[in-house]
């Protein structure tokens, strides 16, 4: 099975995962973040910019549990923490899309 971006279109290797696992979604807020990203999107046309490039998708855990909620920008391999909607569009408009990591959101390297 192919994987989907979060407007249902096969993902692009640019991605930025949200996680909606048991620890970032504990009250729902990650599902919620990721639909008001999706809107957000749609009424700046940004999915549209999108299309060929990047993707935005979710993910049932990224494997952290820490900081939580968190994203990850793949094939970069940068993890972001502590996450609202607002800074989603500004890591989704910085970093997926301008190649510029946000670095006052980034998850600190634990090591491993």
């Amino acid at each position: 099975m192919a994987l989907k971006d979060i407007f249902g279109r096969p993902a692009e290797a640019r991605r930025l995962i949200i996680c909606v696992g048991p620890c970032c979604n504990k009250s729902g807020e990650a599902e919620a973040f990721v639909e008001e990203l999706r809107q957000a999107m749609q009424s700046e046309q940004i999915d549209e910019q999108m299309i060929g490039t990047a993707s935005c998708m979710r993910r049932a855990c990224l494997g952290k549990c820490t900081g939580e909620p968190l994203a990850f920008v793949h094939p970069d391999e940068v993890y972001y923490h502590h996450l609202s909607p607002a800074h989603l569009l500004r890591i989704l408009r910085e970093h997926l899309l301008g190649h510029r990591p946000v670095s006052e959101l980034i998850l600190p390297d634990d090591g491993d």
